[in-house]
């Protein structure tokens, strides 16, 4: 089982790696802040600024993006911005060294944010296998730092060549439209490896492994949430963070149907006559398949849902609350190998015929030990590094030249 919930450290190169737009070269002539006499400027925090808002208009409702919000992510980031600049001056000076390989695989993550869907998945499998593959005396972090990114992006040139093709373009185009060289946009890639380094040579030897009682405590605290209990005394952040990992293991605990289906499709405002017809046609179908035809093979003949007709109709497994109601509803009311009588939803008529059923478990301690653990450890991870920032804060010296709490000038 493996706990998808991250809590990466906050550096400068987590903002370009996790898919910011790309640094623009150009900058304009304000000083908004120095960190040890090196300027941030009013252009670099705009950017940084606009992006973070874009990527919030499609996550939070207009009513909450007021100025005060406004007024206090213009602090947060600027802070951010000192803290990145205190974290490379920091790097530059200890002399931490980026190599090739691991820069290749920074450039190559960003190229591949412009891939298509396709050869994201297959990129995606890709590293998956060669973190599987890994020597089992390897004791490097099993991470995409740990692998040769670029032998995989060659390899995934050769089998999806025009979707590498599609992405070199696109990437291109974007150093176009930013203003930037390739050289220079490697040079920043480094820079901020070499803050990733920087923050996992400090902070990985100064965090202790969680103790035992801390993975049990967290481990009641996810059962009472899945439960429905309230777990109090809880900060905003724990609280979304206990509720992702009550989803996720519910979901792995979770009561499970394995199920294909044959749909037509008829839009729900169809008239009497285009539904009626539908209907014959799929309870012909199904006296066909009781008779003794294949349902695998009429799915792929006759389903409407093409993406999972070319399987047979098959739709993988999955639990309450996927699936529409009444799909939901007759895929859990039915005995595995019985086809079901015609069932509507708001994507037209189904025949379903289920597979496999797996009833709800026990969540079993023994069972997350590791993702709870490895959970906690990067909490205090985090901890480490904001502590790790301050004590660097204190030797710097430090300019704000900006106040955002200022009445914007007439």
């Amino acid at each position: 089982m493996n706990l998808k919930i991250s809590l990466a450290l906050v550096t400068a190169s987590s903002l370009v790696l996790a898919g910011t737009p790309l640094p623009a070269a150009t900058v304009v002539n304000r000083t908004i802040a120095t960190v040890n006499g090196e300027a941030v400027l009013l252009s670099e925090f705009d950017k940084n600024f606009n992006s973070f808002l874009e990527q919030q208009k499609n996550m939070l409702p207009a009513e909450q993006l007021t100025p005060e919000w406004e007024k206090e992510t213009k602090k947060k980031i600027l802070e951010q911005m000192i803290d990145d600049k205190i974290l490379l001056q920091e790097a530059k000076k200890r002399k931490v060294r980026v190599s090739q390989r691991e820069l290749e695989g920074g450039v190559i993550q960003i190229k591949a944010r412009f891939l298509p869907d396709a050869g994201r998945r297959e990129l995606d499998a890709l590293v998956q296998k060669a973190l599987a593959n890994r020597p089992p005396d390897d004791q490097t972090p099993a991470d995409i730092n740990s692998i040769d990114l670029a032998g995989l992006w060659q390899e995934l040139s050769k089998s999806k060549p025009d979707a590498v093709k599609e992405s070199e373009s696109k990437f291109k185009e974007e150093l176009v439209k930013e203003g930037i060289t390739e050289k220079k946009f490697q040079d920043r890639i480094r820079d901020q490896l070499s803050v990733v380094q920087l923050t996992q040579q400090e902070v990985r030897g100064r965090t202790k492994p969680p103790a035992d009682e801390a993975a049990k405590e967290l481990f009641e605290k996810i059962n009472q949430v899945m439960q429905g209990k309230e777990v109090k005394n809880l900060d905003p952040e724990d609280e979304a963070d206990l509720e992702s990992m009550s989803k996720f293991f519910a979901a792995q605990t979770g009561e499970r149907v394995k199920a294909r289906h044959i749909l037509l499709r008829v839009d729900k405002d169809a008239s009497f006559k285009d539904k009626s017809a539908a209907r014959r046609k799929l309870a012909d179908l199904r006296a066909k398949i009781v008779a003794g035809a294949d349902f695998s093979e009429m799915a792929q003949k006759f389903s409407d849902d093409k993406g999972s007709a070319v399987r047979g109709g098959d739709l993988g497994a999955f639990m309450r609350g996927q699936m529409v109601p009444p799909f939901e509803k007759a895929a859990f009311s039915l005995p595995v190998g019985q086809v079901s009588d015609i069932v509507e939803t708001d994507f037209g008529f189904h025949l379903i015929l289920v597979d496999e059923k797996r009833a709800a478990a026990k969540l079993r301690y023994e069972d997350v030990e590791d993702d709870l653990k490895e959970y906690l450890f990067r909490v205090n991870a985090q901890k480490t590094f904001e502590e790790y920032v301050q004590q660097l804060r204190k030797t710097a010296s430090i300019k704000v030249l900006i106040d955002f709490d200022e009445a914007p000038k007439k």
